[in-house]
């Protein structure tokens, strides 16, 4: 693929992404208005289920983008992608099917008396855990169409629809809450909607780039077993990774109050929320990956991991480095609550860290997953929950939520150290100490000390809108120190300018 290809996908990715983003800037506080801390804690606790039941997703969204993508550079491997779709088609609908039922079945038997409400009534929380349930049978499937666009390299086309169905799901369902009732059943009713719309369309989209009279779709159980020990290691990878992730938050469940929960989830909101960001660079990458090592071409890969690693640190950096020491403001700026402010800061200034690290990794789990070296990631995950999970429960048990927000860091910091080792072991020039010194704490450096100026000029600044204002503007500044402070992007800064200011003349 071109570099211009490339840039083209990284931009549509990355508008889609940040629209997405400022879309759950926006619409989070009127959540927390129309429904209560409590509501929102349900959201959350929604966003939780349907990270657990990418167990599944994961491992085989990940063969298909693959797999798509690898067929996809050979000329004899496109007439295979149409029976191969379809295969891994049967299994995840079949696969989702039976999970979804499984939760409505727990649901309906034990969700009275799982949370420790106090606004809302158990009946509602039990009436809205049902919801769930089919929400997560019609949303989790578009997540394989999604990946079949994306290893065809159609990636404008999916971001394009993404957004769409983004913004009608996240404005709907504030409409729903104003106009109709605030009710959190009518939001997850809302979002049943929309995902059966979405699923329907992505299915549609993709079905029409891949299907060939001459090679009709068909299930292939030959197929499955050629990719079978990529998505089963997918599978034990997610799994592991997911326990990891998500315990704290079905612990801290039975453990503090919904009003807690609410804090928790709401903090985990902000931070993951730089998914926003590394997502769309590392889906734009990963095909990318994929072929040159399907062509062999160690050189151009070579170049293209330190780029990928660059920007995903100049992006994720900066917003990082203005969390850590300036989340009380932050929160207080974007809900307007000091309550809120004061219950969630810590526990997001410290989550921020993980979250920073992990999403820093991409790049080089990228390239374990393209060269299919997926040992070295199951043994770090699976050491990481031998050793992580007795830990998180008693962190929890002593220091509550923000022993729960350390152990999420601390597996961040584990996640990059180790995949940054075994990740660019196999790539000339690429080694530990000098790529995390030039990709990683170089722009680090830069995102903290434009934060730190920023924190001493807040300290004379007054009201949500200027205090906003500064912010926006520090991020603004520190993304352009962070690009600068990359020699590989600070390169092509100066090849573009030059050629910009060449034409001009």
């Amino acid at each position: 693929m071109s570099k211009v290809s490339i840039t083209k996908n990284i931009a549509a990715n990355l508008v889609s992404n940040i629209w997405l983003m400022l879309l759950l800037v926006i619409t989070t506080p009127l959540y927390v208005r129309f429904l209560g801390i409590e509501g929102y804690g349900l959201i959350g606790f929604y966003l939780s289920w349907l990270v657990i039941v990418g167990i599944i997703d994961i491992g085989i969204t990940a063969a298909a983008g693959r797999e798509v993508a690898w067929l996809s550079a050979r000329p004899d491997g496109k007439r295979k992608i149409p029976t191969l779709l379809r295969s891994l088609e049967v299994v995840y609908w079949g696969a989702i099917l039976l999970i979804g039922l499984g939760i409505l079945i727990g649901t309906f038997f034990f969700g009275k008396e799982w949370f420790h409400t106090k606004d809302i009534s158990r009946e509602v929380v039990w009436g809205a855990l049902m919801l769930m349930a089919i929400a997560l049978v019609v949303q989790v499937p578009s997540g394989l169409y999604i990946s079949g666009l994306m290893g065809l390299q159609r990636q404008v086309e999916c971001s394009v629809l993404i957004a769409f169905f983004g913004t009608l799901r996240a404005l709907g369902a504030v409409f729903v809450l104003w106009l109709i009732s605030p009710d959190i059943r009518a939001f997850f009713l809302w979002q049943i909607m929309v995902s059966v719309l979405q699923t329907g369309v992505m299915r549609w989209s993709l079905w029409r780039r891949v299907r060939m009279e001459s090679y009709p779709a068909r299930f292939s159980t030959k197929v499955l077993g050629s990719i079978k020990m990529f998505a089963g290691g997918m599978i034990l990878i997610t799994a592991s990774s997911i326990i990891l992730t998500q315990a704290d938050k079905l612990i801290l469940s039975r453990m503090v109050s919904l009003e807690v929960i609410g804090f928790y989830m709401l903090a985990w909101t902000v931070t993951s929320g730089l998914s926003r960001i590394a997502t769309p660079l590392i889906q734009a990458f990963a095909p990318n990956f994929t072929m040159l090592v399907s062509s062999g071409d160690r050189e151009t890969l070579e170049k293209r991991v330190h780029l990928s690693s660059q920007l995903m640190s100049a992006l994720i950096l900066p917003p990082s480095a203005l969390i850590v020491l300036l989340s009380k403001p932050i929160l207080f700026s974007w809900t307007g609550s000091q309550g809120i402010a004061e219950g969630a800061t810590s526990i997001m200034a410290v989550m921020v860290v993980g979250t920073a690290f992990s999403a820093c990794s991409y790049p080089a789990l990228s390239i374990l997953y393209s060269t299919k070296q997926l040992r070295p990631v199951v043994t770090v995950n699976l050491v990481s929950l031998l050793v992580l999970l007795p830990l998180l429960m008693m962190m929890v048990v002593h220091f509550g939520v923000i022993g729960a927000a350390s152990i999420w860091a601390f597996y961040g910091l584990i996640l990059y150290v180790t995949y940054q080792v075994y990740g660019l072991r196999n790539i000339p020039k690429a080694r530990f100490f000098s790529s995390t010194m030039r990709n990683f704490i170089a722009p680090g450096m830069a995102s903290f000390v434009v934060a730190f100026i920023a924190g001493y000029l807040l300290k004379g600044v007054e009201g949500r809108m200027a205090c906003g204002i500064l912010l926006g503007f520090a991020l603004i500044v520190g993304w352009l120190a962070a690009l600068l402070s990359c020699q590989n992007l600070r390169n092509i800064a100066i090849e573009k300018w030059k050629w910009k200011t060449n034409t001009s003349l």
